[in-house]
């Protein structure tokens, strides 16, 4: 391998290295951050979250507080995390270790003093460049790993505030995809109140959960789990900040309720539309309602 003519024609991770380096970084990120529950609980336990919840009600203003505190938390330890990887790549990776042998071989050798701090800066800048396909794979798979952690992020709140409620429920992390598929529900269902036997006693009588970051299309995949399961209406809980009026009413048609913040719900655009209601109205007046029959 001709060291010198390989590193500076570099414009992808090698082949070899591809699966290796995918590996690494999911080791990495388990070993460097924290699960998604436990920013919401640490976020809960530093804040009046649940004193918020019980004595005024304000649950749109907690969600999305909570969210946000806990996103930023996720954001320190992921650039930790980015420091860790990176800072070690050349002792894992092999392909990285050969432009940092060579890079330090060729510059900073024989150099000292004002020189050799010079040399320093050229091998760091010209290092950061050469692992740059490197650094694009980990950009990547960190674009991945924040979508999913938006999402579990927020069913993590919304399990916490069934917990401060003393709200009984089923979900698919807590009892397994097994469980739910054993009744006809599929993955697109999250959770189940008040739990998966009084569904298979009585299905009208539970809430059936799905939450959504964004809405987009996705919201066609719970109108088509709808229809597999002929479950008669899902509740979908979101806290994207923008939905039409028409997509609403669209969604009505197929029997979603939609559960948002209470400032969107109460906006002009959606006064109409009589399948949207608030998070408050959601926890403290539909929930209840399905809870006092199974009492």
């Amino acid at each position: 391998m001709d060291v010198n003519k390989d590193i500076r024609s570099l414009i992808d991770v090698p082949e070899s290295e591809k699966e290796i380096f995918a590996n690494l970084i999911k080791k990495t990120r388990k070993e460097s951050i924290r699960t998604s529950d436990e920013f919401v609980a640490q976020v809960f336990d530093e804040g009046n979250y649940s004193k918020e919840i019980i004595e005024h009600k304000d649950v749109s203003k907690v969600i999305l507080e909570v969210r946000e505190r806990a996103y930023n938390l996720f954001l320190k330890e992921e650039a930790e995390f980015n420091a860790t990887l990176l800072k070690d790549l050349h002792k894992r990776i092999e392909t990285p270790k050969k432009i940092l042998d060579f890079l330090v071989t060729s510059e900073i050798v024989n150099k000292t003093g004002e020189e050799l701090k010079v040399a320093i800066y050229s091998v760091c800048g010209e290092y950061a460049g050469r692992v740059a396909p490197y650094v694009y794979m980990l950009s990547l798979s960190n674009t991945n790993s924040r979508r999913s952690r938006s999402g579990r992020t927020f069913e993590a709140i919304i399990y916490k505030i069934y917990d401060i409620l003393d709200y009984p429920f089923d979900s698919q992390g807590k009892v397994g995809r097994k469980v739910f598929e054993s009744v006809g529900l599929g993955k697109k269902v999250d959770s189940v109140l008040p739990s998966i036997e009084e569904f298979k006693r009585r299905r009208n009588k539970t809430i059936i959960g799905t939450m959504k970051t964004s809405l987009r299309e996705r919201w066609q995949e719970v109108a088509e789990e709808i229809e597999r399961t002929k479950i008669p209406e899902i509740h979908l809980l979101t806290v994207d900040t923008h939905i039409a009026g028409s997509k609403a009413k669209e969604m009505g048609m197929h029997n979603i309720v939609i559960v948002t913040s209470k400032e969107l719900a109460d906006s002009d655009s959606l006064l109409d539309c009589k399948n949207i209601i608030s998070f408050e109205e959601y926890f403290f007046e539909e929930i209840p309602k399905y809870l006092d029959y199974w009492k």
